[in-house]
């Protein structure tokens, strides 16, 4: 199974002229096993509403078209664009060609319009660069995915899955957590794509918890360069009076003396909601 589809990339990219652009971190995805493993914590996809972004030649879109639902995919590679306009979009693909990440703080705006239109799903093979940001953008928009399941490099998946106390905790897990609830669905070998990657990959799940408050993921990025700091301390270095600071914590039930690398989604919530709103 893994060769034959493993072929029909090669000969697909062929087909459209293309080669695996380094630039773009391609790397296609070649085991049907993989697909069905991505596919499974969606749940029914017919009728769904999905974005894929970097569909590369269509192979996962195919899979998503075949069960019944409404595609919207963003490839940022004008080839294979070309490729899927001639392929997919005939059998209703709706294609966007060009980068899924305005910035590295703003998705693609017709992402961000197909969102706000109603209930929708997230399900790419990411490109590793790009992983953490497209996931992060996503959860954060006021209409979340109703679930995501994601390619990512196996350490990043780590990451987004890890708890306070382990070194990969940060500003990234925390955001992603305090949005949803994510699990590693399992990890990835190299030989599951083309060209093969140094390093393995890793299946990403999420389910929505709540939307996130204004500004929440901005302050994350900001205490969190205080992670090793008593949480007063990381506060006020963060841009917070002491009184402000200490009242806070107070009022969110935790302990001064506490780190705020040792804090938790719901408890970095707890304080984000008790902090002076500038």
């Amino acid at each position: 199974m893994t060769g034959s589809l493993k072929e029909q990339v090669l000969a697909d990219l062929a087909a459209a002229d293309c080669s695996p652009l380094h630039r773009f971190g391609q790397n296609f995805m070649v085991d049907a096993r993989v697909i069905d493993a991505l596919l499974a914590p969606l749940g029914r996809l017919a009728g769904a509403r999905v974005v894929e972004v970097g569909p590369g030649t269509g192979v996962l879109t195919t899979r998503l078209l075949d069960a019944g639902a409404q595609v919207l995919a963003v490839e940022i590679d004008r080839g294979l664009a070309a490729w899927l306009t001639t392929s997919l979009v005939p059998r209703g693909l709706t294609l966007v060609h060009g980068d899924a990440l305005a910035s590295k703080s703003r998705l693609h705006q017709a992402i961000i319009d197909w969102a706000a239109a109603d209930e929708w799903l997230l399900a790419s093979n990411l490109p590793y660069d790009a992983a953490i940001p497209v996931l992060l953008e996503a959860v954060a928009l006021p209409r979340q995915p109703r679930a995501i399941s994601a390619t990512v490099q196996y350490e990043c998946g780590r990451r987004l899955c890890s708890r306070p106390g382990e070194d990969a905790w940060g500003a990234s897990a925390a955001a992603f957590q305090a949005a949803g609830s994510p699990r590693l669905v399992r990890r990835i070998g190299r030989d599951a794509f083309h060209p093969r990657p140094n390093v393995d990959s890793a299946i990403v799940a999420w389910e929505p918890r709540a939307a996130l408050p204004p500004g929440f993921t901005t302050w994350l990025r900001a205490v969190f360069a205080y992670r090793r700091k008593v949480l007063p301390r990381a506060l006020m270095d963060a841009g917070c009076d002491r009184p402000a600071a200490e009242t806070a914590c107070a009022a969110a039930g935790l302990e001064a003396s506490r780190r705020l690398e040792s804090l938790d989604a719901p408890e970095l919530l707890a304080l984000h909601a008790h902090l002076p709103r500038a």
